[in-house]
């Protein structure tokens, strides 16, 4: 492998990472480079469609459309997913995809017929970019059954190239975030610890805060359909898609439906607190979207949970040693002094100098002031309603 070239191909990376329409041209360099045939670059984020995207360089357009097509996904997914679940993010893939000619009634067969005849590919290597409940990244190339398959220092070059391509396409992710005239607006909906859902009337996802996608992914309580729709547990979802109903704006008079509030479980027995609320009612929202659309928010938080704080930043901002993390994190959850001291193994008296050396560092007067700085450092959030 030639280093100076994989330079070059790593610094067209990152201009992609800034102009996407420059990923085919690194597609081509790296089919190039790895003396392949074809390749191609798919990610999907089902909590941000605007970074959906699939690049390619040497597909024919019918094997670029074929692979759009649902039932190619399904049988994609299928076949090689759980290939990639068994790896981590960033590891290798090496196939032989020979054998899917000999099963023409299959779903390896339908799979070759669809996606690889068109490109006459057999051998294809493969690096995992990104990978969860509602995102997915991969990088391919490909050679036919005239070349030899992939070996050990190419598939080496990808897990190298991968990372690169990985950085890429977060500053992508932002970029596509990051509207230019609402960039404050963004900043805010991602600092505030109450996930920001917004939907169309039919329930289509549009956009989400956050602490939104971190509630999504780890606790599940809602999923996406075939049109993106946004979708709760069967008990739950005649609920959600009549609320979403009553807060959309009625476009004929002045005045908005009224949504309203649902509590909901997921099958951990985790608690969650969804309020639906009129887009038209949440003012520092009025340029996020098509104003031409009938939008709704979802609000979500968690219930009963334990208050986290943000102890790198206490640290670093306020000289916070670990002890006094420790007990501003058990005060903001309701402790009282006594049981702080009992929790920690302390006397009362060396829990009341903890507390007035965090008074003085955090310049605070009183407990109700402490209390008031520290929610505000809070990384979750429990629903008030």
């Amino acid at each position: 492998m030639n280093p100076e070239i994989e330079n070059a191909i790593i610094g067209a990376v990152y201009d992609a990472g800034l102009d996407a329409s420059l990923w085919p041209e690194v597609m081509h360099q790296i089919v190039e480079y790895t003396q392949s045939k074809t390749a191609i670059l798919t990610a999907l984020g089902r909590l941000n469609p605007n970074y959906d995207f699939v690049h390619t360089w040497n597909i024919p357009p019918a094997g670029v459309d074929a692979y759009q097509n649902e039932q190619i996904k399904l049988i994609d997914m299928k076949l090689h997913l759980p290939l990639w679940k068994r790896m981590g993010i960033g590891d290798v893939l090496n196939q032989d995809w020979r054998s899917y000619v000999a099963m023409p009634d299959q779903d390896e067969g339908i799979f070759y017929d669809k996606c690889l005849k068109a490109s006459g590919i057999c051998y294809a290597a493969g690096v995992l970019l990104d990978q969860g409940e509602y995102r997915w990244a991969v990088l391919g190339i490909h050679r036919t059954p005239a070349e030899p398959s992939f070996q050990q220092e190419e598939l080496d070059f990808l897990k190298r190239i991968g990372v690169h391509i990985r950085r890429a396409l977060q500053i992508h992710k932002q970029l596509s975030f990051a509207r230019i005239e609402n960039h404050n607006l963004y900043n805010m909906l991602d600092s505030i610890k109450v996930g920001i859902i917004l939907v169309d009337e039919y329930r289509r996802f549009y956009y989400s805060n956050k602490r939104a996608q971190q509630l999504m992914e780890c606790s599940q309580i809602f999923e996406f359909d075939q049109q993106n729709k946004i979708c709760a547990a069967k008990q739950y979802q005649k609920k959600i898609e009549q609320l979403v109903h009553t807060a959309q704006t009625e476009l004929n008079g002045n005045s908005c439906g009224v949504g309203g509030v649902l509590a909901l479980k997921n099958e951990q027995g985790r608690q969650f607190m969804v309020t639906v609320t009129s887009f038209s009612n949440m003012n520092s929202l009025a340029n996020l979207v098509d104003q031409r659309q009938n939008y709704v928010v979802l609000s979500i938080s968690e219930m009963g949970q334990h208050y986290t704080l943000a102890t790198a930043f206490l640290k670093e901002s306020y000289a916070l040693s670990a002890r006094e993390c420790e007990i501003c994190e058990l005060f903001v959850n309701g402790i009282n002094l006594e049981k702080i001291a009992e929790n920690c193994s302390l006397t009362l008296s060396s829990v009341r100098t903890y507390v007035k050396n965090i008074y003085a560092k955090m310049q605070c007067n009183s407990q109700a002031e402490l209390l008031h700085k520290l929610m505000g450092m809070t990384i979750h959030f429990e629903h008030v309603h």
